[in-house]
């Protein structure tokens, strides 16, 4: 594909509601949408979407990698997997940026061959579970802090149709984490998997005493119960943990997902294409962890609906009927940039279109 034009463009979305992590409280974010048009004005969408904790970048410094690589792809014959040297140099240490180029030109990609993202990526990568998924079962994010508002909102996602829902753990006090675990389960009911995530706000001591306590509520898995640089407290930790555990942050780069997965540290890694600089890592990582026995959920960081839209797609080449992935955008935001992900009955589809599916 010869690209004849590049635009990176800083936008600024501002949540619907507040998003409440063990880092703070978010009332908007920003990111940067990236668009390639290439000879036959055909048109690629790509997005560059860091968030705190993952990485390094931040949006405007995205923003100013992507502006020094549009000479570098203008007028250059490219293809997802094959780029110039020029350009994987200037991107190497810029996965958010990275992200935004590859996931743009798998879409140019597939908008040309006329085909859904999804069966594109799953005919290139050959490492898939199954049948692309047309599709795909998804979680609900819980976000409600007081446990009766919480139980309300576990009960219209298990009637939503919603395979699983996530609560935020890592609270002041871990009587308050326990109160909203009950809460959800409560609204959930037996056959709704709860999962949790402490976005590394726990202590190794603090991870024990809170996993025991929080194991009544039969949870499917708790992700990063530990800051993402203790490598050795997670690997103790898994040896003693009385629920499944899953790496989030600690999977952000392909060395700390190769780590982690050669370590035996972790029962599931929740990939984000976005963090490990686009679909083809991400993908490639999802191998490796079937490989050796892992689990592979995917997720957004909070993007817009291009990024949304990348992860559903990998979700769908993986393939795996069984997985249960957090992809929902819809009314994330006030306003974004293109239709979000929305699932009704708990499911996202996977659109009859070429590429994404939309356009921004």
């Amino acid at each position: 594909m010869k690209l004849v034009a590049a635009q990176a463009t800083l936008v600024r979305l501002r949540f619907a509601r507040p998003v409440r992590t063990a880092r703070g409280d978010f009332a908007e974010r920003e990111t940067v949408l990236l668009e390639l048009r290439d000879a036959e004005g055909e048109r690629g969408f790509g997005e560059a979407a860091p968030w705190p904790g993952f990485g390094t970048e931040s949006a405007q410094q995205a923003h100013a990698s992507l502006i020094a690589a549009e000479t570098l792809l203008c007028g250059a014959a490219m293809e997802p997997g094959t780029w110039t040297p020029e350009l994987d140099a200037h991107l190497r240490d810029a996965p958010a940026a990275r992200a935004a180029v590859q996931g743009a030109l798998w879409d140019l990609a597939a908008r040309r061959a006329g085909l859904p993202l999804a069966d594109l990526l799953a005919a290139g990568a050959g490492t898939m579970c199954g049948e692309v998924l047309r599709h795909v079962p998804t979680s609900a994010l819980l976000v409600a802090r007081e446990p009766g508002s919480l139980r309300e909102e576990a009960t219209r996602a298990r009637e939503a149709g919603h395979r699983a829902a996530k609560i935020k753990l890592g609270a002041p006090s871990l009587d308050d984490d326990v109160a909203r675990a009950r809460a959800a389960r409560d609204g959930l009911g037996p056959a709704v998997r709860l999962r949790g995530d402490a976005n590394g706000a726990w202590s190794a001591r603090e991870a024990r005493v809170a996993l025991e306590a929080l194991a009544e509520f039969t949870f499917d898995y708790v992700e990063e119960p530990l800051a993402a640089h203790d490598f050795e407290g997670l690997v103790e930790l898994h040896r003693r943990a009385p629920m499944r555990l899953a790496a989030d942050e600690s999977v952000a780069t392909e060395e700390g997902a190769r780590r982690l997965l050669s370590a035996g540290a972790v029962d599931v890694v929740v990939l984000k294409p976005a963090t490990l600089g686009g679909p083809s890592q991400a993908l490639a990582i999802a191998a490796r962890a079937r490989q050796a026995g892992v689990e592979v959920v995917f997720s957004h960081t909070f993007e817009s609906a291009v990024g949304a839209r990348h992860a559903l797609h990998c979700a769908a080449a993986w393939g795996d009927p069984s997985a249960v992935h957090g992809l929902c955008t819809k009314g994330l935001f006030v306003a974004d940039v293109a239709a979000s992900v929305a699932c009704p009955d708990g499911l996202a589809a996977i659109a009859d279109a070429p590429g994404l599916g939309i356009s921004p």
